[in-house]
């Protein structure tokens, strides 16, 4: 009896695999796992749990694929344009509210005309590449940084994040992964974009809630968030190529505005935090690489 619970919870965890993968080697994990010997046992140790995650999250980032780099870096850059226009998004949200809030509502024309146009084509292009169509995407990320601009040049001239992303985003969209690269999984894709963008919500909330309480207690919440998001993108390296256009975002809107600025990006608004992305991005290739010629 527990020896059936226990391979239950231990299927449970395994989900943390993609669909295809479990179907052809879960029982073969569930009999390493659990072994021949009678056991008392109804609970993984969370040492097998963190590994079954880990394991999980390696497979989806092409640990187990032929070609492991590759699948890594095309999937890695096509997760990079999902996160950076799915951020545009929530700064251009971010922005959207506060201009309302400070006096936008006697003028919602022309809030419109500056910020919510571009606002809508973008949302359009993110819902697009999250659906599969790249081609739509593309054009509709290059219409979300053109065509709001010819309306209004607010976004151009102030050089804001969300009319970089798009931008950022377009040339990311258009190139070709080779024809032996899956897709990412569109759930997994979703899953991914999130945690970039926790990435960049955790500091930018820190600093917000930083004089509503404790300094100590925010600083610890944020460094806990950013050792979340590490330890999850060791497994699944993906994630270190794909935060690197997120990054740029704030890099290319310091070189229009010097000091610190009311956006979410602003934690990691700087040309540090944009070097030490590229590295570990290249740290992720490098390594991966290595293991694949261990493997081999």
């Amino acid at each position: 009896m527990s020896s059936d619970v226990l391979e239950k919870r231990y299927r449970m965890l395994l989900r943390a695999y993609p669909a295809d993968y479990r179907r052809e080697r879960a029982d073969e994990l569930i009999d390493t796992l659990i072994g021949d010997e009678p056991t008392t046992r109804r609970w993984p140790s969370a040492r097998e749990a963190a590994s079954l995650v880990r394991g999980g999250l390696r497979v989806y980032g092409g640990g187990a694929a032929p070609r492991p780099t590759a699948v890594l870096f095309w999937q890695g850059i096509h997760l990079g344009a999902l996160a950076v226009l799915a951020l545009g998004v929530l700064i251009g949200l971010d922005d959207i509210v506060e201009a309302f809030q400070f006096g936008g509502l006697s003028d919602p024309l022309t809030v419109l005309r500056n910020q919510g146009i571009h606002e809508i084509v973008l949302i359009a292009a993110l819902v697009a590449l999250v659906a599969g169509r790249a081609r739509t995407a593309a054009v509709l990320a290059v219409t979300a940084a053109v065509v709001p601009t010819v309306i209004s040049q607010y976004l151009f001239l102030n050089g804001l994040p969300q009319w970089w992303a798009p931008v950022v985003a377009a040339p990311l969209i258009v190139l070709r992964r080779p024809a032996d690269v899956p897709p990412a999984p569109r759930a997994n894709a979703v899953l991914v974009t999130a945690g970039i963008l926790a990435l960049h919500l955790i500091p930018a909330g820190g600093l917000r809630m930083a004089d509503a309480g404790p300094r100590i207690v925010v600083a610890v919440m944020v460094v806990a968030g950013i050792a979340a998001f590490l330890w999850v993108a060791t497994a699944d390296q993906r994630l270190l190529i794909a935060v690197v256009p997120t990054l740029l975002l704030g890099t290319l809107h310091q070189l229009d505005n010097s000091g610190l600025t009311g956006e979410l990006l602003r934690r990691p608004d700087a040309l540090p935090s944009l070097v030490v992305a590229v590295l570990m991005a290249v740290v992720a290739v490098v390594s991966t690489r290595q293991r694949q010629r261990t493997r081999a």
